[in-house]
């Protein structure tokens, strides 16, 4: 598998999320609420998997504009950080760990940067989760 086919196993992981608009690259404009693709890294050679690859995403979580009230932003972007229930990102990842068929596993190791991330000159509520997968 490709790191490309990997990262679309990903973003149709994310779409199954109802409502959440699914970028597989950064987008000019993105509409939220959306997600953010991106590719982070890769550790090559690894001695336990004969000599296989982790590779590494953001997922990066834009759950409203700046300028929505305050305590509704974050009442929307909770919801998504939740370990369990339909809007969890972790909760989509872990329903197929194999990504559609193109990594062994994969995984959310966690997510960080909650608050203000800013894309294209434009500030989003949002949250950063950290994903490794293991292609095939």
């Amino acid at each position: 598998m490709t790191i490309q086919t990997v990262r679309t196993g990903l973003a149709a992981r994310m779409a199954t999320i109802s409502g959440l608009e699914v970028y597989e690259t950064i987008p000019p404009t993105p509409q939220a609420p959306c997600v953010l693709v991106r590719l982070t890294g890769a550790d090559y050679d690894l001695a336990m998997s004969d000599g296989g690859i982790v590779v590494r995403f953001d997922l990066v979580l834009l759950a409203s504009q700046v300028g929505t009230a305050w305590d509704v932003a974050q009442d929307a972007l909770d919801q998504y950080l939740d370990s369990t229930g339909a809007l969890s990102i972790k909760a989509a990842v872990e329903a197929d760990v194999t990504l559609g068929g193109t990594a062994y596993t994969s995984r959310v190791t966690g997510w960080t940067d909650y608050g203000t991330i800013i894309i294209s000159g434009t500030e989003y509520m949002g949250a950063r989760f950290a994903v490794e997968t293991w292609p095939l």
